[in-house]
């Protein structure tokens, strides 16, 4: 009996019991389509993070940051970053610098207009924002060195501010004044010198929030930040930076950690800067993007499991069931070797079916869940390849004792079975 007659044997056999065949094939499709859809959710994710991480290639963050691991984060004003650092940095690093990004204070209220409002997140900071957060300007103008140095009350916003608080009108925005109501700093008033378009984030999204009226940044100079609320020390913890080449991120932040360090931090015993790269960051959560995917996967891979006994219960059932038929075979001349691979064929096309019907199905979910990632992604060759093969083996393993069991019966004993 040729393989063709032993495939044909098993349909016949399944289609016999469709109930009970679908029901055995119940725990292969819900365990295949969890590895599938965890898988391909997994992927989406990486993809997400990986695409995130690209805008910021070019860029690293400077920090101050205790030597050794036994000491506390305690920095003092003589530990900090100064001004003149600052300057010395941008003078030997300017030309491979495309970016520094000066941090002050930040605090959250509300910009008010008679009965309007709209709530917002103050952040004092420097000119090079706008490069680093890739701040998208629909009119006026961003801050300048200018607004820095003399401590301007100007302000950039949000296009959302504006749809709130001037109806979305551009040019009566421009140039008009905000009175914002700080959280615990009193009503500050700032000059509105430009606009930008405001987008939701993926995470956003992701996280719901009041979609009526989000929170939404507005920036100022730092200077006049500062004044606002006067920081404890001077000098800053840390620093946001860009390269102007991607390839030059390595080099240029490691030589400018040496240099301060060199320079600034020789004789201090209990501080240095350290730098943190957008790449180093992104392989860290790759990986562990990674093994959390593979934890899971081997959650749902618990199914398959149970699946298999399931596949091998009703195969031993069937093999009881058919014990008559099995003993008329062999007085015709069927061999041990002929019923054995009736038997695991028909298990493996019980897995196989049931591996399709659950590719389909966790391919679906996976392009559910990753569309919430603003990434639809179906699965992979790899991840279709994988659950394929693990069919077939389930198929060949669990399968292979009921049909051995009927391999070795004898066909007298058999044939007397009632």
């Amino acid at each position: 009996m040729d393989i063709f007659e032993s495939i044909k044997l098993s349909i016949e056999g399944l289609k016999t019991n469709k109930m009970r065949s679908f029901l055995t094939m119940l725990g292969i499709i819900i365990g295949i389509a969890s590895v599938i859809g965890i898988m391909t959710i997994g992927d989406a994710m990486t993809n997400f993070v990986n695409d995130e991480f690209s805008s910021m290639s070019n860029q690293f963050q400077l920090m101050v940051n205790p030597k050794g691991e036994s000491n506390e984060y305690n920095p003092q004003e003589s530990d900090m970053v100064s001004d003149t650092m600052i300057e010395n940095i941008e003078e030997k690093f300017g030309s491979r610098l495309e970016a520094i990004v000066i941090s002050g204070p930040s605090f959250s209220g509300e910009v008010k207009d008679d009965r309007k409002d709209a709530p917002i997140r103050i952040n004092s900071t420097s000119e090079g924002t706008k490069l680093i957060n890739n701040v998208k300007m629909q009119a006026g103008r961003f801050l300048t060195e200018d607004d820095i140095l003399e401590e301007k009350g100007v302000a950039v916003i949000s296009s959302e501010v504006v749809k709130e608080i001037f109806g979305g009108d551009y040019g009566k925005a421009l140039g008009s004044e905000i009175d914002v109501d700080t959280d615990g700093n009193g009503l500050q008033v700032f000059s509105v010198v430009g606009i930008y378009k405001y987008e939701t984030s993926t995470m956003e999204s992701m996280m719901g929030g009041n979609a009526d009226k989000p929170t939404t940044n507005i920036y100022i100079p730092y200077t006049v930040g500062n004044r606002i609320s006067p920081p404890e020390k001077e000098g800053y913890e840390y620093l946001m930076m860009s390269a102007k080449d991607s390839s030059d991120v390595a080099a240029l932040s490691s030589e400018i950690v040496k240099y301060l360090n060199s320079n600034y931090y020789a004789e201090n015993d209990n501080y240095e800067t350290t730098v943190y790269t957008a790449e180093s960051e992104l392989s860290t959560i790759n990986q562990m993007m990674s093994t959390m995917n593979i934890a899971i996967g081997a959650i749902a891979a618990i199914s398959l499991l149970v699946g298999g006994i399931g596949v091998m219960n009703i195969l031993l059932v069937s093999v009881t069931e058919r014990t008559r038929e099995i003993g008329v075979r062999k007085a015709l001349g069927a061999t041990n070797s002929n019923i054995r691979s009736q038997f695991i064929v028909e298990s493996i096309i019980l897995c196989i079916i049931g591996g399709a019907i659950g590719v389909i199905l966790g391919g679906g979910l996976g392009y559910v869940g990753s569309s919430l990632f603003k990434a639809p992604t179906t699965p992979s060759m790899t991840a279709i390849m994988v659950a394929v093969g693990f069919s077939t083996f389930i198929g060949v393993f669990f399968g292979y004792y009921p049909a051995n069991k009927a391999a070795k019966l004898n066909p007298i004993d058999a044939l007397r079975y009632e």
